[in-house]
């Protein structure tokens, strides 16, 4: 059985003193956190950094570990990279497990070191509590409905998803994430995702985070 993965995404906002500072002195801390990241991904899975789209935060960052504490080692060390010109205003954390979704055979930790694609797309989702009463049965036939209505689909060709799972270790019960260099193809085909049967039972899809990759860091 594999090891479990543990998945953090964390939003951070650069407050007002950073954007009074000199564009010389911001690239100056882009350098010292691109540092920062470089040398936190020898103790993680996986650490990938974004630009956000967001009007809430500036930086997104979605890393992996097998340990949790290294998740909090992090977030605490970023919190002092950032030198007291931004700080984390939202965050969520997931179990990543073998779902529907992944492909068949596919290892957890191989399928979260793909080349990064252009886009990253996030957000929490939490059912119905009436969904879990449904017979499992019929639960599977919904889902497999959903799997099959996008995997078919020619503009999700190149999506690739990321189901994880909160149940009693977060706000939510569900981190969906998603890595696309197109966003009007993964606008398209969330829109067609709405006809799906499961979407009944969805009570929240919110906040989204989007954001661009930016490896190394830098505005």
């Amino acid at each position: 059985m594999s090891k479990e993965i543990y998945i953090s995404v964390l939003s951070c906002k650069f407050n007002n003193e950073f954007w009074k500072l000199s564009r010389e002195s911001q690239n100056e801390l882009f350098g010292e956190l691109e540092e920062f990241f470089v040398e936190s991904r020898k103790n993680l899975i996986h650490l990938r950094t974004y630009r956000s789209v967001r009007h809430s935060c500036d930086l997104l960052v979605w890393l992996s570990s097998s340990e949790p504490e290294r998740l909090l080692a992090f977030k605490e060390s970023l919190k002092r990279a950032l030198r007291g010109l931004g700080e984390e205003n939202y965050s969520m954390l997931s179990l990543y497990e073998h779902s529907p979704y992944l492909k068949a055979g596919e290892e957890l930790s191989k399928s979260l070191n793909f080349t990064p694609m252009k886009y990253f797309v996030c957000y929490p989702m939490n059912k119905d509590p009436e969904w879990y009463l449904v017979d499992a049965k019929e639960r599977k036939t919904i889902m497999g409905e959903h799997i099959a209505m996008a995997t078919s689909n020619p503009e999700n060709k190149d999506i690739r998803s990321y189901t994880t799972y909160s149940y009693g270790i977060s706000d939510q019960e569900f981190v969906v994430m998603y890595e696309t260099d197109s966003l009007s193809d993964w606008s398209h085909v969330t829109q067609k995702l709405r006809e799906a049967r499961q979407r009944k039972w969805i009570t929240k899809e919110y906040p989204i985070f989007v954001g661009l990759l930016s490896e190394p860091f830098k505005f």
